[in-house]
């Protein structure tokens, strides 16, 4: 299976998601950063990786349990279908983040 490649990926700057704001999407070689920032500045980053696991793709972020020493990664995995569309990959965030 290929590296995944979101074509305009950038659109969803700006959007809102779980009551987030994207603040930034920054591209790498193994991922699709989303930066995600409230209204009182508390910012939180989710993590699409591009390389396939098993026929899928990792979407995660880290989860704080209780204090920030007990961070645990909140994954979830899903189908390139999944993320073919803006809408799909704001659904697919918004299930990771609640």
């Amino acid at each position: 299976m290929d590296m995944l490649e979101i074509v305009n990926i950038e659109k969803l700057y700006k959007k809102d998601v779980c009551g987030w704001r994207i603040s930034g999407v920054e591209t790498t070689n193994s991922a699709y950063l989303i930066h995600l920032r409230k209204p009182k500045g508390e910012k939180h980053q989710v993590n699409i990786e591009r390389n396939p696991i098993g026929g899928e793709y990792e979407i995660w972020c880290w989860k704080t349990v209780h204090h920030l020493a007990n961070m645990v990664p909140e994954r979830l995995m899903v189908n390139k279908d999944a993320l073919s569309t803006m809408e799909k990959a704001l659904l697919r965030i918004n299930l990771l983040l609640i």
